[in-house]
């Protein structure tokens, strides 16, 4: 049986109520829009030194190197060409698993090894690197695939799922005894880069897609910058996959 709420509880929302209906008041008498209101709440947490609470900070999961290799291990014995393409390139891009399932050919750059990623999250554009030496095996599949829109298409020629992809990468995992969601390798491939690139996080943001940095990281996705391409090669370049 749901619990009443205290009394103190419903005063307390009654009371908040009741402060909006006054804040909306004065919004509407002085005319503010839409900016003028974020300007006017925003100088009112200045002044009144409102912050949010901090929360915690929970550690991304990754895989050991040893679980790592044994994953892909698994992988490869599957022989499914497409699958062992698709879960690599989780890896070597760092894209979220939605990100995956929505890229189409000719957002494929093999020449520069960039994918283009369209809408991400926050319905944002940005390009994301991969590998020179797992361009190949992506010209090779691209090849072998003349008529597909989506660079991974189910057998009815429609883009995978994400519950699709997730199905997938948690039957490889319980075959190869870790415990692995599509998310797990772009922690894994963030952690490696982090460790090994000599990235700044300006840097890795571009690639990654946080959400800092917005307004400069625009300009900045369009067109990465030949250093920092050649360090995400330098650092990608050992993995054995």
């Amino acid at each position: 049986m749901a619990k009443k709420p205290s009394n103190g509880a419903s005063q307390n929302g009654k009371a908040k109520s009741k402060l909006v209906s006054q804040i909306a008041r004065i919004v509407r008498k002085a005319g503010l829009d839409y900016d003028g209101w974020r300007y006017v709440s925003r100088r009112v947490r200045q002044e009144c030194e409102l912050k949010p609470a901090q929360k915690g900070r929970k550690l991304p999961k990754v895989l050991t190197s040893v679980e790592f290799k044994r994953f892909y291990q698994i992988v490869d014995q599957s022989d499914d060409a497409q699958h062992s393409l698709m879960l690599r390139l989780l890896f070597f891009s760092a894209i979220r698993v939605s990100e995956l399932c929505n890229i189409e050919v000719k957002d494929v750059d093999l020449a520069d090894c960039k994918i283009r990623i369209n809408q991400g999250k926050g319905s944002k554009d940005r390009y994301v690197l991969f590998g020179k030496r797992f361009a190949t095996a992506l010209r090779t599949h691209i090849a072998n695939n003349k008529h597909n829109r989506w660079l991974f298409q189910t057998r009815r020629a429609t883009k995978y799922s994400t519950r699709r992809v997730q199905q997938i990468v948690k039957k490889y995992a319980e075959e190869a005894g870790v415990q692995a969601t599509p998310h797990t390798f772009r922690h894994q491939a963030i952690t490696w880069l982090t460790r090994h690139s000599g990235m700044a996080d300006a840097e890795l943001q571009l690639i990654t897609g946080h959400a800092r940095r917005e307004t400069l990281a625009v300009y900045q996705h369009i067109a990465l910058d030949g250093e920092l391409e050649d360090k995400y090669h330098d650092a990608m370049k050992d993995i054995e996959l």
